[in-house]
């Protein structure tokens, strides 16, 4: 594998978005970037480089009903002290003003006592016209989507499993989401993170030319981790010389850069010394939670692929800086557009469509935001804000 070492000789420290701080790394500790051919197929049914630094987005929906005016609306959101869970929330923040819509951010905080059934049962006291729940599985909180029906308080979920999931414990049952759906190609969350896993084992196949040793964390707070995980599988198993030889199962209290996951990754790093990769299934668990850091400790990064997952700042400056080599990038701004317009057509009673939100890989060299900016499709071609607004018929 081809190394390219970057950045100056002094260690830095590199403050990110959620307030944590990531000791940079020295050049002793460089991160691993591949001298594979963009256009090489490593393994067949996998997307090439090239391919990948292209999206899966297209534009949003151009036309739709007309914007109601004066709509009030809370936002549950399953962390705000993780990047991946404040960002959309805080996108939707901005729009709400620019429409002139009632706003407000209720922290669901991982779930942790109860967070996440009271936060529900906060924002339904406050009868909001919609509630936006993000990253938070209907079975976590059935009871209070319940109440939310009965009050006839629509609940608009991003990323999340409905109760009708196939995969859901002890089998499925009525959906109690109006659900966003967020491409042609994968149009429910289970589909989307399907995709991500399958995007960043793509993009692991070919960075190791088809000879990957890997080690993950999976999520098994809700279903988005099995999905993703599954993703992983699926493309691990069209290379023929690609393994996952480790995996680390954490849930939501086990975060943090002290904190069970991170020590059980270090037991991981020193378990598998030949690993060639390293799978983060979001960028909090690479950034605040220390993992990254944990393979710069370890004298592994000049030697390992690591891929982080969603795109945020934080992450594309750990990329910078040398201790991620790539991420998938995925919209947070997009997300408050399409749970906006979701809303906007149910409160019109107009048939829910696929908005366009895909993913588009992030490394060094290819797809990298401005400093301090989270990822966003590049606009041309993708107007976000222009083309929701003139959907809307909002001047």
């Amino acid at each position: 594998m081809k190394v390219n070492r970057r950045g100056s000789t002094a260690a830095r420290v590199v403050r990110i978005a959620d307030g944590a701080l990531i000791a940079a790394i020295s050049t002793a500790s460089f991160a691993a970037t591949t001298g594979a051919d963009p256009a090489h197929i490593y393994a067949p049914g996998i997307p090439t480089l090239a391919q990948l630094y292209e999206a899966s987005e297209y534009p949003p929906p151009a036309n739709g009903p007309k914007l109601p005016p004066n709509k009030s609306v809370i936002f549950l959101s399953c962390g705000q002290l993780a990047v991946g869970c404040a960002g959309p929330a805080v996108a939707m923040e901005k729009i709400a003003k620019r429409i002139s819509w009632k706003y407000k951010i209720i922290d669901g905080a991982f779930g942790v006592n109860d967070g996440y059934n009271s936060g529900m049962r906060q924002a339904i006291a406050l009868k909001p016209d919609a509630i936006v729940v993000h990253g938070i599985a209907c079975t976590q909180i059935t009871q209070p989507l319940k109440e939310a029906k009965a009050a006839g308080i629509p609940v608009v979920n991003l990323q999340g499993a409905d109760c009708d999931d196939p995969k859901t414990q002890g089998g499925p049952s009525e959906s109690l989401f109006v659900n966003v759906q967020f491409n042609k190609d994968f149009k429910t969350a289970a589909d989307f993170f399907y995709q991500a896993g399958f995007t960043q084992a793509s993009y692991v196949i070919d960075a190791t030319q088809g000879h990957a040793r890997v080690v993950r964390d999976k999520y098994t707070g809700s279903l988005q981790g099995f999905y993703q995980a599954a993703g992983q599988d699926a493309a691990f198993a069209k290379c023929s010389d690609c393994k996952v030889v480790g995996t680390v199962e954490w849930g939501p209290t086990d975060g943090g850069a002290g904190g069970v996951l991170n020590q059980k990754f270090r037991t991981l790093l020193i378990r598998f010394p030949d690993a060639n990769a390293a799978v983060f299934s979001y960028d909090s668990v690479a950034t605040t939670f220390g993992l990254a850091k944990a393979i710069a400790d370890a004298g592994r990064q000049r030697s390992m692929i690591v891929v982080a997952g969603e795109g945020y700042a934080p992450a594309q400056q750990m990329i910078r800086e040398g201790a991620v080599t790539a991420d998938v990038g995925q919209s947070s701004e997009w997300m408050a557009w399409a749970a906006i317009d979701t809303m906007n057509r149910f409160f019109n009673k107009s048939p829910i469509v696929p908005e366009g939100i895909g993913y588009r890989v992030i490394d060094a060299n290819h797809n990298l935001s401005r400093e301090g900016q989270d990822y966003s499709p590049p606009n041309p071609p993708i107007d976000l804000q222009g083309t929701y607004l003139r959907s809307w018929g909002v001047k």
